[in-house]
C-alpha cells in the first residue's frame, strides 16, 4: 500500500525505521507545510517495506513517501 504525500512541503522526520511493524494511525513521520507541522500517519497495520524520502526532501502533493506492506 503506497503511502502518499497530502501536501507540497518538506520532510521533517521519519518517526520510525524502515522494517518497523506499525498500527493504524501511529505516526510515520512529519512533513512541514507552510510553516504547519503535518504528521503521516499509517492507514493501516503493517510492517513498513521502504521509505522513498529522507529528513530534508522536498516533497510534492501525492508523492510516494513510503510502502506498507499490510
Amino acid at each position: 500500500m503506497d503511502i502518499k504525500s497530502p501536501a507540497v512541503g518538506k520532510v521533517l522526520r521519519l518517526s520510525v525505521e524502515s522494517g518497523a511493524q506499525v498500527s493504524r494511525g501511529d505516526e510515520l513521520m512529519v512533513i512541514e507545510s507552510m510553516k504547519v507541522e503535518i504528521p503521516v500517519k499509517a492507514p493501516a497495520n503493517g510492517r513498513i517495506a521502504e521509505f522513498r524520502v529522507k529528513a530534508g526532501d522536498q516533497i510534492q502533493r501525492n508523492l510516494v513517501l513510503a510502502v506498507l506492506e499490510t
